[in-house]
């Protein structure tokens, strides 16, 4: 990685980045003009504790936040970071991205479950601060989940509401790496497909991957997500999708206060008693 720059060579750079993103959502369509809101969750798993030693994570927010700058309606991007837990952190802007992570003293600690903040990440644009415009959320992860089921239930669950996840595997490229993640284009039960996945060494190195090729991958799929019909419906009912949507949001909720150590504990028995719940559930949709 590269030298620290001072706050006033960041900001500059940031600002050169902006622009770059802006010149790649040019090339794309459905993407001049976009206005939507933009947020990061972060693997804060104990994996990941060398990545944030080395400073490596608060490069990689440095050089994402420039899609909210570009994009976002009011140029921040929402944080959260997650391991067994999750927590959600002050939106990062431009005024405080500087030293974020030491700043709002994020650490790595725990395990890698992914349904408890995706399902919260779907509360938040969805009940508390819902909006008629779409959700781009960043997922960065350096390892598979302990909790595929319920990552399961969670992706198709929020896909009936307007919010993209963008999972990017860092610090492992092998082909065998992230198998979970690798299957996301061919899961089946989504109301519409809401999520790609791309590995790379390091967000955060240069070079590595510069920033237009950083940009037109992590908007690779996000065009064609927001052209979709049911898509652009959601989007135009996102203030009150809510009430349209009680049932999946429910599920969210339920997800979001779970423990998912004590689902991994009796993990054949909780799987079981999924599949009971989802035949439940496709019963009384089909009664009405």
């Amino acid at each position: 990685m590269s030298v620290r720059l001072s706050k006033e060579e960041s900001e500059k750079q940031l600002d050169m980045r902006k622009e770059t993103v802006k010149r790649v959502c040019l090339k794309k369509a459905d993407m001049t003009g976009l206005i939507s809101r933009v947020a990061v969750v972060l693997d804060v798993s104990g994996s990941m504790i060398e990545a944030f030693n080395s400073g490596m994570v608060q490069a990689t927010l440095e050089r994402l936040l420039p899609l909210a700058m570009a994009f976002d309606d009011d140029g921040s991007m929402e944080v959260w970071t997650f391991d067994h837990e999750f927590k959600r952190y002050p939106p990062i802007t431009r005024g405080n991205f500087y030293n974020y992570i030491k700043d709002n003293k994020i650490t790595a600690r725990g395990g890698t479950y992914y349904s408890p903040v995706m399902s919260d990440v779907g509360v938040y644009f969805s009940k508390e601060e819902p909006a008629d415009i779409p959700n781009y959320v960043i997922f960065v992860t350096d390892g598979d989940n302990a909790d595929e089921r319920a990552t399961d239930n969670a992706i198709k669950y929020i896909s009936h509401f307007p919010i993209f996840f963008q999972f990017v595997g860092i610090g492992n490229t092998r082909p065998n790496a992230f198998h979970y993640l690798r299957k996301l284009d061919d899961m089946n039960g989504r109301y519409v497909d809401n999520a790609n996945f791309f590995s790379i060494e390091s967000l955060a190195d240069i070079n590595i991957i510069d920033d237009a090729e950083l940009y037109t991958k992590l908007l690779d799929e996000y065009p064609k997500w927001l052209s979709y019909p049911q898509v652009k419906q959601m989007i135009a009912n996102g203030r009150n999708i809510a009430q349209t949507n009680k049932k999946q949001l429910k599920k969210l909720e339920n997800l979001a206060k779970s423990d998912p150590t004590e689902r991994g504990g009796f993990s054949k028995y909780s799987n079981a008693l999924d599949i009971i719940a989802d035949i439940v559930d496709i019963l009384l949709d089909a009664l009405g």
